[in-house]
């Protein structure tokens, strides 16, 4: 039988049809998860013996009517149906966002109250999250199940709430003057922020925490990777001034979001923490070290002369005097995107990266050195005839494997491949991609310094958030590129064109190789989608964003279908407007991941957030609860 491939972690590897019954099983390929669909049952196992894991949640009634023995099981595309002789149906879906589960109910119910009864087998207990919230849990196992939302046929959003008691699970829907048919979604094993190890967060009304955030590998010299967020409309002191909070790593839990450091400008309007890079060690002092970039270094854009901040690691933590780095150029932006880029000229020390965009734009490679940054080395890129050459500026790693460093640079026309020799960075690129048919704003994000599928060359991805998917009238569908590397360098040719299921969602507007998520031998791609919503037209959170992991894989690179994502579950948060891998923060051996969403309001309007997720919660469907062992 064909092999179907389902869009989300759970890949499609049997379907069995007996009368008219069906079971249908798939496979988590990041955790090992086995899961079997009937036409009563969900049940969700462990392929890793050691994890113990046997979740099944029975569905007792719908509406009144118990399941039939043998319901009428179809598929479409990439949902699987079971119709109940027409009473009602349930159906599945499984993408990066979690398990979707749908009750569509034909007709209103002889009773009057409409419920949706469900049991869960054996250990497992439901415990009461909010009432569109539950979660089960079994000793230290744990299964998120919730984002209840019920709609009606003309779209109606009608109330429903969770009641629990022990295992067995009701929802309840007010559909006294609901139009039939109706559905009742959820969504069983979704990680959202409730699921975060960590949130970081301003406690300041529109500070926009989360606008940036990068690892910052180890700081103080501890063994734990740290992180720095950005928040560009904080205020302490000037209006807007913008800052950089600083947190760090730590066993068992990773990241305290109670103990920071705070690098500030102290520039009304200056939005410091806009642009960021951290993640090297440019003095060669043995700490890692951060950069901040200030293109509107007094808080007027277009006549300013930028600079960029350059913030030393100490075995006390972040200095917070800076070497400034300055700009002779009024106007020309400077600073407008960092990168500390791994020595770059075999000194021993890690090297900075400045783009300066306007007009045509340059670029400053600023090499490190062990006496620091007052008089420091430079070379300057540029390529007459761009327009915003220097808009990104990355790392790309060991295109041509061990022993070879590249860097990389997006203008307006295209992205642009620099090798490097003792010398430094040669002033002439040694291979350009040019932007491709329909890929508006490519190069809007570039990440390197990753091998996804494991052959020893590392790899870069580049984003088009505005990519025109004629095909399917989504005109700004958005869209990634992976590019290989090879022992002759990039191959220019793409080895896989990622495009996005929804249009405006701002897909691929940020990208970044987040290292081996899943331990199998193959770096990850991490992909914000700030405007993302779970279901366009089916009362969902406007603007809640997410961010989606694109597996690493032997052959395709890169697994077409994402296999795993975290949303926000709140409308406006614009959740992946940053994402990056954050390291290992809490030393247990899986690298972690930050996603920032600037526009999520806790008790503050726009304070913004940027969540930690850890090791192994990546794919949402099953998390070790706060104390476990994973």
């Amino acid at each position: 039988m064909k092999k179907h491939y389902f869009s989300g972690f759970l890949f499609l590897t049997a379907l069995t049809v007996q009368a008219n019954t069906a079971t249908y099983r798939s496979f988590d390929p990041i955790n090992g998860l086995h899961a079997t669909y009937t036409g009563n049952e969900l049940n969700i196992t462990s392929g890793d013996a050691g994890q113990q894991l046997a979740f099944k949640l029975i569905i007792k009634k719908v509406g009144g009517y118990k399941p039939v023995a043998q319901p009428l099981m179809s598929m479409h595309e990439n949902i699987v149906a079971f119709d109940h002789d027409h009473h009602f149906k349930v159906e599945y879906l499984n993408d990066e966002w979690g398990i979707r589960q749908k009750f569509v109910i034909q007709e209103a119910p002889a009773a009057g109250k409409l419920t949706v009864q469900l049991q869960a087998e054996k250990d497992w207990d439901a415990q009461y999250s909010s009432a569109t919230s539950i979660t089960f849990r079994n000793k230290g196992q744990q299964l998120n199940y919730g984002s209840l939302k019920v709609s009606d046929a003309n779209g109606q959003s009608l109330p429903a709430h969770f009641t629990v008691h022990q295992n067995n699970v009701e929802i309840s829907v007010d559909a006294r003057h609901a139009a039939y048919p109706l559905a009742i979604l959820t969504i069983g094993g979704g990680s959202t922020l409730l699921g975060a190890s960590t949130l970081m967060q301003s406690d300041q009304v529109g500070a926009r925490m989360g606008t940036a955030a990068a690892g910052a590998g180890d700081i103080n010299g501890d063994g734990y990777a740290d992180v720095i967020v950005g928040a560009p409309y904080y205020s302490h002191g000037e209006s807007h001034e913008g800052a950089v909070f600083v947190y760090y790593g730590s066993a068992p839990y990773g990241i305290n979001p109670n103990y920071y450091t705070l690098l500030e400008k102290n520039v009304a309007e200056g939005h410091f923490g806009e642009y960021l890079a951290g993640g090297g060690d440019v003095n060669g002092d043995g700490y890692d070290d951060v950069v901040v970039g200030a293109p509107y270094n007094s808080g007027t854009f277009n006549n300013d002369t930028g600079k960029v901040y350059v913030y030393y690691g100490s075995s006390t933590g972040l200095g917070t005097t800076p070497e400034i780095i300055r700009s002779s150029r009024q106007g020309d932006h400077f600073g407008i995107s960092v990168a500390i880029a791994p020595d770059i000229d075999g000194d021993g020390n890690d090297d900075i990266l400045i783009g300066a965009n306007n007009g045509e734009g340059y670029v400053t490679v600023v090499y490190g050195s062990g006496w620091g940054l007052e008089n420091p080395f430079t070379t300057e890129i540029a390529i007459s005839g761009t327009t915003g050459f220097g808009t990104k500026v990355s790392d790309a790693g060991n295109i041509k494997g061990a022993g070879s460093r590249a860097v990389m640079v997006a203008s307006n026309e295209g992205v642009y491949i620099y090798y490097s020799d003792f010398a430094g960075v040669e002033t002439t690129p040694s291979q350009t991609i040019l932007r491709p048919v329909n890929a508006g704003s490519f190069g809007c994000a570039i990440t390197g310094g990753g091998d996804v599928n494991g052959d020893g060359f590392d790899d870069i991805v580049i984003g088009a958030k505005d990519y025109a998917d004629v095909e399917h009238n989504r005109l700004q569908a958005g869209a990634f590129y992976l590019f290989t590397g090879s022992n002759t360098g990039l191959v220019t040719t793409p080895k896989l064109v990622v495009v996005g299921s929804m249009d405006s969602t701002l897909f691929a507007s940020q990208l970044s190789l987040a290292g081996d998520l899943n331990k199998d031998g193959y770096d990850d791609l991490v992909v914000g989608l700030p405007k993302g919503e779970l279901i366009r037209n089916e009362n969902d959170q406007p603007d809640e964003g997410g961010s989606s992991i694109y597996l690493g894989h032997p052959y395709g690179g890169l697994n077409f279908w994402p296999g795993g994502g975290q949303r926000s579950a709140k409308a406006n948060s614009l959740m992946g407007t940053s994402v990056a891998g954050a390291g290992d923060v809490n030393g247990d051996g899986y690298p972690d991941l930050l996603v920032g969403a600037p526009g999520y309001s806790n008790l503050q309007l726009n304070e913004g957030i940027c969540a930690i997720f850890l090791g192994h919660s990546y794919v949402p469907a099953r998390m070790a609860a706060p104390g476990t062992k994973k």
